[in-house]
């Protein structure tokens, strides 16, 4: 299917699964989660496996991923996981106890896809490499207008896991549309 680029089978298993379940301790056994730019499906189909009572929605803009996802959730016999093809910035539901994104966006980018998404006191998990602190220092502003603020951040070697806390409304008219997010980071 191409969905990811790693070229070997193990490359794959330590780059996808296992980065995808590195950090499980920090996330609850039971939540209402919204994976964004689900791709290849990590870390939302991992994550199932291995806390099944999370109620995950996978996102993706690439419709032959989404088909893919499904099929793969079917095959497996995963109940209370879904994909659907969308952009976040067409995304309509809303209220999500927790937001994942792995290899979506850049930080500041990243907060306006995700945190509309959460309900107040929501965690968005953004699985970042080792330039995490310059991301979350570009982030400010982004923070401020959105309602979120850096809860925990997690690192092991070059893998990280930050979190942030939606602590106040996100205006209605976040994500903004036309591919702003990323041409015009907040």
């Amino acid at each position: 299917m191409n969905l990811t680029a790693h070229e070997t089978e193990e490359a794959s298993w330590i780059e996808n699964i296992q980065d995808s379940l590195h950090f499980l301790a920090a996330f609850p056994k039971s939540a209402k989660v919204l994976d964004i730019g689900s791709g290849c499906g990590c870390p939302a189909i991992p994550i199932k496996i291995a806390l099944p009572d999370l109620d995950i929605t996978m996102i993706d803009s690439v419709n032959k991923k989404v088909e893919f996802l499904n099929w793969i959730v079917m095959e497996l016999g995963l109940a209370g996981i879904q994909a659907v093809h969308a952009r976040a910035e067409d995304f309509k539901e809303r209220g999500f106890d927790i937001v994942t994104a792995r290899a979506v966006a850049p930080l500041p980018t990243l907060l306006e896809y995700a945190l509309p998404f959460l309900r107040i006191g929501g965690r968005l998990f953004a699985f970042k490499g080792s330039k995490w602190q310059e991301e979350v220092a570009a982030s400010e502003k982004a923070l401020k207008v959105l309602g979120g603020e850096v809860q925990i951040k997690l690192q092991d070697g070059p893998r990280s896991l930050i979190i942030i806390k939606k602590v106040k409304p996100t205006d209605s008219r976040y994500p903004r549309g036309k591919n702003l997010p990323r041409r015009k980071p907040l």
